[in-house]
C-alpha cells in the first residue's frame, strides 16, 4: 500500500464539496467508501477523478450492554449521503471468552486495512480491563471478518486499565488512525502520552511520545486530540482541560477552566501556554461541561466546542473558533460565542453525549446528540446541523426508543471515515 495515498487533513480542508456540473454532494448518484486498496486514496493528493469527489462518511460506532455482561457492537451511518443513514446495523456479539461491557473501553476509527475484507466502515477497538489490572487491547474490524484480534498484551510493563484513558487520531499523519493512551504515573499527577502507531493494517507496539507534568491544576484533567496548526500539516495534537487552577482574571485570582494546546510532532513534544480561561465567576465549570474538537466552521481549522450545564437546567453550547491569524504561538482560540441555547425544550447535560460529525456532506462538522428518554430506556439521536456562524434547531437523526435500547447501557464514539461520490 502507498502510503502517501490520503491524508486527512487535505479532507478536512475541502470546505464545500461539490461534483462535477457544481452540484451539491448530496445531489451525486452514489457513494463508496474508501479502502487501503481503493486507488482513489492515491488521487487526493493528485487531484480526485473529476466524476467524483471525496466526502466525509462517518460512522458512530455503539457498545451496548447485554444482559449476560458482554456487549454488542454497533454502526451507524451518520452521513445524509450514504444509504443506512441513521440505521444502526449490528458488527458483532461480544457474548463469549469474558467479554464485559463493564470492564472496558471502546472507541472507534479508521486503523487500517485489518483484514483482507475491509470495507471502510469503522473499525473498533477493545480496551480491556484483566483481573491483575493490566489490559489487553482488541480490534474487530470493518467488513464482513468481525473476528476480535489481540493486538496487544498489556499486563505487564506496569500498564493500568484503572490509570489509562484511550483516545484516537492520526498523530503523524499518514492518513491513518493511531491509538493515543494517556496514562498516570503515580507522581503527583504526571500524565504519560503513549502512542501506539498504525502501519496500515494494525497497531505497532506502544512508544513514550511525552510526559505531561501536573501543573497547577487541582482536578485530573482531560484530553483531546486536533490538529491544532494553522496550515493543516496532518497530524492530530493534545488539547488538555484542566480545571480548578487559579489564575489572575481581572486583578482578582480566581479559579477557572483552562485549555491548553500540546503540540505533538513525530517522537517531540512541547507544550504551549493556555489559549482559554474561563473564570468560575462567570458561570465556567469544569465539572459542568465536555468540550469536542472538529472544524465546525468549515475553514480547515480546529475549532473547540463546549457542551456547559445550566443552572436552571438544560445546555449552552459555545463555539470557540480557532484563529486563521498568526497571533506568534502556536495555537489560538478567538473569544467564545454561543451557537446554540437549549435551556428549554427538556435538554438535559446529565443525560445526554454529543459528538462532531459532517452528517451531511457540506465539510462542516455538525454536533451530534444522543438523549436519554427522562426515566425511559431508550435513545433519541439529535444532529445540530453547523451553518458556520452557528448551529440549526435540533432535528431527529434516529428514534431507538424501542428495540431494547438503553441510555445508560450503551457508549458511543465517532469514527471520521470517507469516501468518494460518483455523480
Amino acid at each position: 500500500m502507498d502510503r502517501k495515498m490520503w491524508h486527512r487533513a487535505l479532507v478536512a480542508a475541502l470546505v464545500i464539496v461539490t461534483v462535477t456540473g457544481g452540484a451539491t454532494a448530496a445531489a451525486a448518484d452514489e457513494a463508496h467508501r474508501l479502502t487501503g486498496a481503493d486507488p482513489a486514496h492515491e488521487s487526493v493528493g493528485g487531484g480526485v477523478a473529476p466524476a467524483s469527489t471525496v466526502v466525509a462518511l462517518p460512522d458512530l460506532a455503539i457498545a451496548h450492554r447485554l444482559p449476560s455482561g458482554g456487549m454488542n457492537l454497533w454502526r451507524m451511518p451518520l452521513s445524509e449521503l450514504e444509504d443506512g443513514f441513521g440505521q444502526p446495523q449490528l458488527v458483532k456479539t461480544l457474548d463469549f471468552g469474558g467479554f464485559s461491557y463493564d470492564n472496558s473501553r471502546t472507541i472507534a476509527g479508521d486503523f487500517g486495512d485489518i483484514t483482507a475484507s475491509d470495507d471502510g466502515t469503522a473499525d473498533h477497538l477493545i480496551w480491556h480491563r484483566q483481573p491483575n489490572g493490566g489490559v489487553l487491547l482488541w480490534a474487530v474490524g470493518g467488513g464482513a471478518d468481525t473476528t476480535p484480534r489481540l493486538w496487544h498484551d498489556l499486563r505487564t510493563g506496569g500498564w493500568s486499565y484503572a490509570a489509562s484513558t484511550p483516545m484516537v487520531g492520526d498523530v503523524n499523519g499518514d492518513g491513518w488512525d493511531d491509538l493515543v493512551v494517556t496514562h498516570s504515573t503515580g507522581n503527583r499527577g504526571d500524565t504519560n502520552i503513549w502512542v501506539f502507531p498504525s502501519d496500515g493494517t494494525r497497531l505497532t507496539a506502544p512508544q513514550h511520545w511525552a510526559t505531561k507534568r501536573s501543573g497547577d491544576s487541582v482536578l485530573p484533567p482531560r484530553f483531546l486530540l486536533g490538529d491544532l496548526s494553522r496550515d493543516g500539516e496532518g497530524r492530530d495534537d493534545v488539547i488538555e482541560v484542566q480545571g480548578d487552577v487559579y489564575r489572575f482574571v481581572g486583578g482578582t485570582l480566581q479559579s477557572v477552566l483552562q485549555y491548553g494546546a500540546w503540540t505533538s510532532g513525530s517522537l517531540q513534544s512541547y507544550y504551549t501556554d493556555a489559549v482559554f480561561y474561563g473564570p468560575k465567576s462567570a458561570g465556567w465549570s469544569f465539572g459542568s461541561s465536555r468540550q469536542l474538537t472538529g472544524d465546525v466552521t468549515g475553514d480547515g481549522l480546529i475549532d473547540v466546542v463546549t457542551v456547559h450545564a445550566q443552572p436552571k437546567g438544560g445546555i449552552l453550547v459555545w463555539m470557540h473558533r480557532g484563529c486563521s491569524y498568526d497571533t506568534g504561538t502556536q495555537y489560538c482560540m478567538e473569544a467564545p460565542v454561543v451557537w446554540q441555547d437549549l435551556r428549554t425544550g427538556g435538554w438535559s447535560f446529565a443525560g445526554s453525549r454529543q459528538h462532531l460529525a459532517d452528517t451531511d456532506g457540506d465539510g462542516r462538522q455538525d454536533l451530534v446528540s444522543l438523549h436519554s428518554q427522562g426515566g425511559h430506556p431508550g435513545i433519541l439521536v439529535w444532529r445540530h446541523r453547523s451553518t458556520g456562524t452557528g448551529l440549526e434547531t435540533p432535528e431527529v437523526m434516529a428514534d431507538l426508543k424501542t428495540g431494547g435500547w438503553s441510555y445508560a447501557s450503551s457508549r458511543e464514539a465517532v469514527a471520521d471515515l470517507y469516501g468518494t461520490f460518483v455523480g
